[in-house]
């Protein structure tokens, strides 16, 4: 029961579940900010085409990995054997939820989100050799499509509230990649990525992603100082002390990067929902 009970842990820690489920903490989080009905179909959609890609991913770079990642490595080879059955699995969940839809336009975003995250590996992941920080760039434009993937959705106009969500999702998943590729130093620059880290230094990509964590605010003040979007929104200004943590908790020497990565991180996106049904009662 013990060794289940860790593979589990494994399992969801380094089988990329924590961050599919940072998928369904944003769409969740444009639910509640533009007061609309929580969808199973949607957040399921988006769980199951994040899983998809992490997947796919994950099992195609396993040996690039082996230095940096080795826990998530050896869990991922464990599991090699079940491969097409677990995308056998998440495809049919796909797809499933994806006739639930039933609208167009969303599920045109998602399949876009979805290839988006598939071709990076086979085809654009080689940009970051010669443009600095292109993957986080990449990776976060895509992640805050999910913002437009429940604007669609739902029918929400597609004006500057949608777009000051978008931004604000756009600068923390940057934020939280950026620090992600710390714990990828010795691989990246193995591989003549041009990361953040491996380009500017740790101490450097430090001081400007407290930068960055400051600034992701800035579209949410607005939105909310200019009436784009509720008052309650002023709840995610939290998530700049959560940041601030971290940023400043690494810089411990026995700070275990793949460790705030895997957990604290990967994780912010779920707390969000949290923050705006509080922000909602109470502001």
């Amino acid at each position: 029961m013990k060794k289940i009970i860790r593979t589990i842990q494994k399992e969801f820690i380094y089988g990329g579940h924590l961050t599919s489920l940072a998928a369904v903490g944003i769409l969740t989080s444009v639910t509640i900010i533009f007061n609309q009905e929580i969808s199973a179909a949607l957040l399921l959609a988006g769980y199951s085409i994040s899983q998809i890609v992490y997947v796919c991913d994950r099992y195609k770079k396993t040996g690039e990995d082996s230095l940096t990642n080795p826990e998530r490595v050896k869990h991922i080879e464990n599991l090699k054997k079940h491969f097409l059955v677990l995308m056998v699995f998440y495809l049919s969940i796909f797809l499933f939820f994806l006739t639930k839809l039933e609208n167009l336009e969303a599920i045109l975003v998602i399949l876009f989100i979805g290839l988006g995250g598939w071709l990076f590996t086979d085809i654009f992941k080689g940009f970051t050799v010669n443009i600095v920080g292109f993957k986080n760039f990449y990776t976060a434009f895509f992640w805050a499509w999910l913002v437009f993937l429940a604007g669609f959705y739902y029918h929400l106009p597609l004006g500057v509230s949608l777009i000051s969500v978008f931004m604000f999702v756009f600068l923390r998943i940057l934020l939280d990649t950026v620090f992600c590729d710390i714990k990828d130093m010795d691989s990246d620059k193995r591989e003549k990525l041009k990361t953040f880290p491996v380009f500017f230094g740790e101490k450097k990509t430090l001081m400007y992603l407290h930068v960055v964590n400051a600034v992701s605010f800035l579209p949410i003040i607005l939105g909310v100082w200019l009436g784009w979007l509720p008052l309650f929104s002023l709840a995610l200004l939290f998530f700049y002390f959560y940041g601030f943590y971290y940023l400043n908790k690494i810089k411990e020497k026995k700070a275990d990067a793949r460790r705030l990565s895997y957990t604290l991180v990967d994780g912010e996106q779920l707390f969000w929902p949290l923050a705006l049904f509080l922000g909602r009662l109470f502001i």
